[in-house]
């Protein structure tokens, strides 16, 4: 299309002709000038009056919070083990130490103190400035005073006054924490001594005064049945022995005591002898002369007598009935016969004894017995009081090693703080600072210069605007 039907086509209000001349027509130089110049002014003012302000000096330090923990144990014989650990400050996602720390380094308490430190009012004291660093357990701390060294001052007693409320904090937790303990231990101590009460006042009722007495009766018990066998086991050898040697002597055992005992008396051996010389000379006698001659009936008669009196001896030592021990007086002219009676009076005095001894045992045994059927019966309550005594005390002492390993973790909470860099002494005055007051005035300038710009030309936007719709 030709310029010229161009032009021809455009509104009247956008022909150049027009344009010009309606722009010149409004404009009104001296009006926006003034306005210009007035804000220019008063930018100017406010940076004026910016760098005229009190110096402001800022002193910094910074503060690291140890990242391991620790941990130990140690145990008591027959009381058990107790552990006490220190786990690190970064050690749970959840809980940042940092933050609670930032937020006393802020906190009124500790202002106040760093006030009363310094010998100024609180409202001579602005709130520091806490600084976070992130993956760092770092704490930078930014202390604003009107010269270099009360800024230093002033972070030095934040820092002084920020200690002294974290030991404050972990002395009132501790506290808490084992009167809360305490407590709790009172009551383990009276279920302690309860239980052990109910323990006494078992034993003063039971036969029963300890496991062990238990045990020691079954291993008696056991012993006892061991030596009964044993002594079964001889009892029974023996008694076939006895047995055995009386069918072959053909003596019983007290038959033979008692021909030892008529043997050991002096005055039926001097009958017995009588007896025997005199039965000698009938015999001789008898086969010279023949039974009927004198010296044959004379010696009869004294054989008659020797055994009338043999026989009045023997029962006057052993009872009517000696007739059998009489038939075995020929010991002394026999020694083999002689060793067959000791020993068979041997074995039957053994045998006697071992009798008497198993009676003994099987009593013992019976009164053992039911002994430990009363200490069974009791053992049961007693194991259960013993039980109740020794998980009380377990418990006891438990709380009592966690009440006094506990006293060494008072870092648990708030951890320890370390003075990583001293409070800095400030060189430069961190406000007015000449740059920041260059960046606002070009700023400022650059605002008023394009608002006035854009309000001089508004009549040309808003129509660009409408014929762009």
């Amino acid at each position: 299309m030709d310029p010229r039907e161009r032009s021809q086509n455009l509104p009247a209000l956008w022909h150049p002709g027009n344009f010009i001349s309606r722009q010149l027509f409004r404009l009104r130089i001296p009006r926006y000038v003034w306005v210009a110049l007035i804000c220019y002014a008063l930018i100017g003012l406010v940076v004026y009056l910016y760098l005229q302000r009190s110096p402001v000096f800022s002193s910094s330090l910074a503060v690291v919070l140890p990242g391991s923990g620790s941990s130990s144990s140690f145990s008591i014989d027959e009381v058990g083990q107790a552990n006490q650990s220190t786990n690190t400050a970064f050690g749970n996602a959840s809980f940042n130490p940092l933050v609670n720390y930032k937020a006393i380094l802020t906190s009124t308490v500790v202002l106040k103190n760093s006030a009363l430190r310094l010998g100024v009012g609180l409202d001579s004291i602005e709130r520091p400035q806490v600084e976070l660093r992130d993956s760092s357990s770092l704490l930078f701390v930014y202390a604003q005073g009107g010269s270099p060294t009360q800024a230093e001052q002033l972070a030095s007693a934040l820092y002084e006054s920020f200690q002294e409320s974290l030991d404050a904090l972990r002395v009132d937790e501790t506290q808490r924490r084992d009167d809360s303990i305490r407590n709790v231990l009172d009551q383990y101590r009276q279920k302690l001594a309860s239980t052990r009460a109910a323990i006494i006042e078992f034993q003063q009722r039971a036969l029963l005064m300890s496991m062990a007495q238990l045990d020691q009766l079954v291993v008696t018990l056991s012993d006892l049945n061991s030596k009964r066998l044993s002594v079964k086991a001889n009892l029974r050898s023996i008694e076939n022995f006895v047995n055995r040697l009386s069918l072959d002597v053909g003596v019983s055992p007290s038959l033979a005591g008692q021909a030892f005992r008529l043997q050991s008396d002096a005055e039926f051996r001097g009958f017995l002898k009588e007896l025997d010389e005199s039965a000698g000379l009938v015999a001789q006698y008898s086969s010279r002369w023949g039974s009927q001659h004198p010296k044959v009936v004379a010696q009869k008669l004294r054989y008659d007598a020797a055994r009338q009196a043999l026989k009045r001896r023997s029962q006057e030592l052993l009872g009517t009935n000696s007739s059998d021990a009489l038939f075995a007086m020929d010991l002394q002219y026999s020694p083999q016969r002689s060793q067959l009676f000791a020993q068979l009076l041997d074995s039957a005095a053994q045998l006697s004894g071992l009798t008497a001894e198993l009676n003994e045992l099987d009593l013992a045994d019976a009164r053992l017995n039911d002994r430990l059927k009363i200490f069974t019966r009791e053992a049961s309550e007693l194991e259960r009081l013993e039980r109740e005594h020794q998980l009380a005390e377990a418990v006891f002492m438990s709380a009592a090693a966690r009440l006094e390993s506990g006293k060494a973790d008072v870092f648990s909470s708030y951890p320890a703080v370390q003075l990583l860099a001293t409070p800095s002494l400030p060189i430069k005055a961190k406000s007015p600072d000449m740059k920041i007051a260059l960046a606002i005035a070009a700023l400022g300038f650059l605002c008023v210069t394009f608002g006035l710009l854009t309000l001089w030309h508004r009549t040309f936007f808003i129509n660009l605007l409408l014929k762009s719709e």
